[in-house]
Parts: structure tokens; sequence; C-alpha cells
């Protein structure tokens, strides 16, 4: 069986618990930070995909990392049992399968704005703003600054693609004056 289908199975058996405790959004925050300590921690994901690890080491590591963060007690089980079944390093994809599941039970959508400088937080709630009505969601943005676009921003919600970009508007210029 492919990691990624074991990995939505633990999450789906977490979320099923999350609905019927009624704690779908505060296991989602939760998970929310442990898994941003893992992209901004590279050797933890390090230290959790050592498949050579004793089990005993994995029980600690899972034990810590769940008091660290004060997760619940079914999120912190869930870090037991991957160290118990040497699958810590499946972790993050466990985190983002609940992640998109908690998104669709609570009505939002995930959206990135990526523009050549970084913009301010009123502009920025103003766009999650604008969104959720076009979309009838509840957005949360993230946001990331690539100078490349020169100006304008490029949004992207799910598989669609807003792109304001002046680089985009002046690719398509010069491809119409070829033509």
């Amino acid at each position: 069986m492919d990691s990624g289908s074991v990995a939505r199975r633990y999450a789906k058996a977490l979320f099923g618990l999350a609905v019927d405790n009624g704690k779908v959004e505060a296991w989602s925050e939760s998970l929310g930070t442990l898994a941003a300590v893992l992209r901004s921690t590279p050797e933890l994901a390090v230290v959790l995909a050592d498949a050579l690890r004793s089990r005993d080491d994995r029980q600690a590591i899972a034990e810590r990392l769940g008091a660290a963060l004060a997760l619940d007690r079914e999120p912190a089980n869930l870090l037991r049992l991957l160290g118990d079944r040497n699958r810590l390093g499946q972790l993050p994809d466990v985190l983002r399968a609940f992640g998109e599941l908690a998104d669709a039970h609570l009505g939002r959508l995930r959206a990135r704005v990526t523009t050549a400088v970084p913009i301010d937080g009123e502009t920025l709630a103003s766009l999650a703003r604008r969104l959720s009505e076009l979309t009838r969601a509840q957005v949360l943005l993230e946001r990331s600054v690539e100078p490349a676009l020169l100006g304008g921003a490029v949004t992207q919600v799910g598989s669609l693609v807003y792109d304001g970009s002046v680089r985009t508007q002046l690719e398509d210029l010069r491809r119409s004056l070829k033509n």
C-alpha cells in the first residue's frame, strides 16, 4: 500500500474522532501548528523519518512532541501510534490530509497570493474577503513574494489561478505584437 493512502487512512480515522468529539476546529489548529513546526525545522523531519530508531526512541519522540505542543489526547495518541508502527516519517502527509478534511468540513478554502513586493495586512484581509465573496467559502490566504512578477499579483484558489501580474501582461502584449 502506498504511503499516501496510509496517511489518508490515519487522517480519516483522526478526523472521525474530531467530528465525534466536536473538535475539528481545535485539532485543525493544533495540528496545523505541528505541521508548521515540521516545515520550519527540517532537522525534526529527518529525525521523524529515521526508520532505524528503536521503538522506544520513536515513542519518546512522539511523547515529547505531543507534550511540547500540548496536543489533545487523541492527536497525541496518533503520534504515539505512528511511532509504534514506525510511520512518523509519514506525519507531514497525515497532517496535510487531516487539514484537507477539516477545511472541507468547515467550509474553508486555502488560497495563495504571490506578489512582487510584500503586501500589508489590510490589503491581504481585503483580498481574502473578496475571494470569500466569490467562492462563498471562508478563504484562508497565504502570501508569498516573487520579485520576478514585477508588479500585480497571482492568486491561486484550489486549481483556479487569477494572474494579474505585470510579467504576464507584458508576455501577453509581446505575443500579441508577434501575431
